[in-house]
């Protein structure tokens, strides 16, 4: 189940793998799909908010997620994830960073998830990105980009 998680989690991060794909129709991962646009692109505001908001709101989800996984069971405000809306190049940049390291952490705490609490976590921050992706992606098809 783990491995499964990772290949999952991988995808949406990196992209499919192979011809094969457990969600993405297409070679494009969340990375590489945020590292295309520009700072000023994914601060435009589409279907009430931003690329930009999408991606911070993604981080804080990733952080939370593993800290769930390895049995934080702090209540976070999620409204906070959403506190970002647009972004310098600088921000931009170091947003992308920040998501490339809580993504490393994460990976880190699905292959230590140990009970079944820690797998629904793992689960549900797959089924969270996959979400988020498809949002971002149909913001910017929405847009023409």
């Amino acid at each position: 189940m783990t491995k499964q998680l990772l290949a999952v989690l991988a995808e949406g991060m990196e992209g499919p793998r192979s011809e094969l794909s457990y969600f993405l129709d297409s070679g494009a991962g969340l990375r590489q799909t945020l590292g295309g646009l520009s700072a000023e692109e994914a601060s435009r505001v589409a279907g009430g908010n931003s690329v930009a908001a999408h991606a911070h709101h993604i981080l804080f989800s990733f952080e939370a997620f593993g800290a769930y996984i390895r049995g934080d069971r702090t209540l976070r405000d999620w409204s906070q994830s959403w506190s970002v809306s647009t972004v310098s190049s600088e921000d931009w940049t170091k947003l992308q960073e920040d998501l490339s390291r809580e993504y490393s952490s994460l990976r880190e705490a699905v292959r230590g998830a140990a009970d079944d609490d820690a797998l629904r976590g793992a689960v549900a921050a797959v089924t969270h990105l996959a979400y988020h992706i498809g949002a971002i992606r149909q913001k910017l098809t929405a847009r023409g980009v």
